[in-house]
């Protein structure tokens, strides 16, 4: 990037100020605008000095000093360039606090797989990293902003928080939570994918007729609808007609134990069709083994496809197929984005969709 004509000058040097010191903060607001990264060479000294409208001894001055500061590295062109020691200096001074709903524990086992796996990304960035829990009934104080240079924050604590505060003082990046043009980045797990994949597997079998299982009110999260939305979609693209598709609400409880009995008097009233798309983790390892205790044989008479509960699916007979949030693939984006920001990246807004993984086992 040579060419800096382009770019509105940021600061206007006062007279009597120091002309070195004016044209150093000129630099580094340049560096940080344009979003350079290390290795990347600045413009000429002349170019810089005719922009900034101060001498080319300033200029001169200005980068030596950068140079002292490690912002920027000598080319043996007598170019400079920016410094890979300026940029881990800062990655390694940032403080970034990840906020998930949770009391003792982090609540939902997806973001407990997403709080591990972004541990492990910043620990490889060597980038600090602490975790916080904010119960479901509490709305966020000022104290979640202490000691914290960049936020993270799930799904079920983002609302809470845009309600709360009007403005960030910290650059804040939303995990899989409702999308705010307030976020710098918005990382989401492409839940209407994740429905299509999981009617493609169906129809995939020759499926003639399917049941899209959820609990009551959840159709109204952007996320399950999303999935229900994606299924459907797909499930009548593939020429199935509206008749062959059931959408069945089941009451949510804490208690497994109150859920199995809902699901199991939902089968006795239902005759059991030849699919279910199950769009919780929990619910869909509670149909399994309602299925199981019924005597139903799975997969030969019915298929089963759940969405998440990966870990739990694991355990129950036969072992649950699911669509499963890829939290590796969430992590490595969000510590992508600390990076950019890190590195003077000022976009906001921007939607990042991850796409999810059909772990495929043998309930389908």
């Amino acid at each position: 990037m040579s060419a800096i004509t382009n770019i509105q000058r940021p600061l206007e040097i006062k007279p009597g100020a120091n002309r070195k010191d004016a044209a150093a903060e000129q630099i580094k607001h340049y560096i940080r605008s344009n979003r350079l990264s290390p290795g990347e060479r600045l413009p000429t000294v002349r170019k810089l000095s005719d922009h900034f409208d101060v001498s080319r001894d300033a200029v001169w001055r200005a980068l030596r000093q950068l140079q002292a500061e490690d912002w920027l590295d000598l080319l043996p062109n007598k170019r400079y360039m920016i410094s890979e020691k300026l940029y881990k200096s800062v990655l390694t001074s940032l403080n970034v606090k990840a906020v998930f709903s949770g009391k003792r524990y982090i609540y939902f086992s997806g973001f407990r797989r997403l709080a591990d796996a972004l541990s492990k990304e910043c620990h490889y960035h060597n980038i600090d990293l602490r975790i916080e829990l904010l119960p479901l009934d509490t709305d966020p104080s000022k104290s979640i902003w202490e000691d914290c240079d960049l936020l993270m924050i799930d799904s079920d604590s983002s609302g809470r928080l845009l309600d709360t505060f009007k403005n960030f003082p910290v650059p804040v990046i939303g995990l899989d939570a409702i999308y705010s043009e307030r976020y710098k980045a918005n990382i989401v797990t492409d839940h209407h994918l994740g429905g299509r994949m999981a009617a493609e597997a169906m129809l995939h079998r020759k499926a003639k007729e399917a049941i899209v299982v959820y609990h009551v009110g959840s159709e109204n999260n952007p996320r399950v609808s999303a999935r229900i939305d994606g299924f459907r979609q797909t499930w009548m693209e593939g020429g199935r007609s509206r008749e062959s598709l059931t959408l069945a609400p089941i009451e949510w409880s804490r208690s497994s134990f109150e859920i199995a009995l809902k699901v199991q008097d939902f089968l006795k009233k239902n005759p059991a069709h030849d699919s279910y798309f199950v769009t919780d983790g929990r619910l869909a390892t509670n149909f399994l083994e309602v299925l199981s205790y019924l005597n139903v044989q799975v997969p030969e008479k019915v298929g089963l496809i759940g969405y998440d509960g990966a870990q739990r699916g694991e355990l129950t007979d036969p072992p649950m197929t699911t669509i499963q949030q890829d939290m590796d693939k969430i992590a490595q984006c969000a510590v992508s984005w600390v990076r950019a920001i890190a590195s003077g990246d000022e976009r906001s807004g921007v939607l990042e969709r991850i796409p999810p993984l059909l772990i495929e086992r043998d309930s389908y």
